[in-house]
């Protein structure tokens, strides 16, 4: 059973040895990212005139993500001070190039260098977390607060870049960005926590080799999140959608924005509560209310209604990732848990990238209601197979992501 814990587990989390001096250069470093999408969309346009050239660079970003697993692997294998200042270094000096160029085809060369060499600052910053709460019960704490921030991030980021692209040429947010991502960067890794090596798992393992993901576990949890990305990225897209249909897309921001509030708000009311290790249960739960909330929207009469069931239906958004990455943590073999978080982030953008598709030719020809519906379907879906799996007893030789708490340092 859940139950509540002192909200002065937040303090101690951030009072841990090095934690501040950690944590809040990693807050400014992944502000950046918080930044980018607007920053760059709107320097390419400007630059070259063209959307489909700012579209492009943004899809070969986002295919370079593919990459964070192996990042990973090198940053804990030679630790986070040797790799991430040179990978910071150099995606930061594609960022600024593309804001003095205006050929297409080097700005999407340049902006998907950037994307091979981005720093997976989320994922080392909860390696360090699990090091920092070791021996304690604070870990679970550590990474809803860690969640909570991430989603604060990516709505504070737009604000900013949408401020700057309104006072000044597009270029300036891209600059800040970049400067954002070096600094933070350059900040964490100044640390004792930065300088800390994982030995390297039995057997030799190379940068192809599939580590974490021999653990059908770990596969199964990232179909569940692969699931959620889909169904998160239908909500932007049909929220999108409804503004347009009521002659408002102004409003898209703001249904957006409600349900980051209600991510946020979950996440921080989920991480004050000790939830044992049921991991497989609690994603199946999760899952489903937002399954709920998605069905929910594709009947909301007016924009004001749907608002209020987007902020809703937010407060399972944060906390499905915060079970994600702990279960990653069970799941994933000695020395490969950051590797294993890395993951999670991959196919949260696959399925962003499939659910963007699938709603997009969904409300093209229906309209955003049944898109809505469709990816309710989805998660309803995916909430009762994983329901299904979680009464299955884990395979032979590999740890259950859904054992009850016990006194070790996830209970309280």
């Amino acid at each position: 059973m859940s139950r509540a814990v002192g909200a002065e587990s937040y303090r101690a989390v951030l009072m841990l040895p090095f934690a501040l001096r950690t944590f809040v250069p990693a807050i400014v470093g992944r502000l950046a990212y918080g930044l980018f999408p607007l920053a760059t969309l709107f320097t390419i346009q400007q630059a070259t005139d063209s959307y489909t050239t700012a579209g492009l660079a943004a899809a070969g970003f986002g295919v370079t993500a593919v990459t964070l697993p192996a990042k990973a692997r090198l940053a804990e294998r030679y630790s986070q001070s040797v790799v991430l200042p040179p990978l910071a270094l150099v995606c930061a000096a594609a960022l600024l190039c593309a804001t003095v160029l205006s050929d297409p085809v080097m700005l999407i060369a340049l902006i998907s260098v950037a994307g091979l060499a981005a720093p997976p600052l989320g994922s080392v910053m909860r390696s360090n977390w699990r090091r920092l709460t070791a021996g304690t019960s604070l870990k679970p704490r550590a990474y809803g607060l860690d969640s909570v921030v991430e989603e604060t991030l990516y709505l504070i980021g737009p604000l900013i870049a949408g401020l700057l692209v309104a006072v000044g040429p597009a270029r300036w947010a891209l600059a800040l960005t970049a400067a954002l991502l070096l600094a933070g960067t350059l900040g964490m890794v100044a640390g004792p926590p930065a300088r800390h090596r994982e030995p390297a798992p039995a057997g030799s393992r190379t940068l192809v080799d599939p580590g974490p993901l021999r653990s059908p576990g770990l596969r199964g949890l990232l179909a569940v999140i692969l699931a959620v990305g889909a169904g998160s990225s239908v909500a932007y897209t049909c929220l999108a959608v409804t503004a347009q249909e009521h002659g408002n897309p102004g409003a898209a921001g703001l249904l957006e924005a409600s349900l980051a509030v209600g991510s946020v708000a979950g996440g921080l009311l989920w991480a004050r509560r000790a939830h044992g290790r049921r991991h497989r249960r609690q994603l199946a739960a999760l899952t489903g209310v937002l399954a709920a909330g998605l069905t929910a929207a594709s009947a909301a009469p007016g924009l004001v209604t749907l608002g209020l069931v987007l902020c809703v239906t937010g407060t399972a958004l944060a906390p499905v990732y915060v079970v994600a990455y702990l279960a990653a943590d069970d799941l994933a073999g000695e020395g490969s848990a950051t590797e294993a978080g890395t993951w999670v982030n991959v196919a949260t953008n696959a399925g962003s990238a499939a659910g963007a598709a699938l709603a997009g030719v969904i409300a093209q020809s229906l309209g955003a209601g049944p898109g809505f519906l469709a990816g309710g379907a989805l998660l309803a879906v995916t909430a009762v197979a994983t329901a299904l799996t979680a009464r299955r007893p884990a395979p032979v030789g590999e740890p259950s992501a859904d054992v009850r708490p016990g006194a070790d340092r996830y209970g309280a």
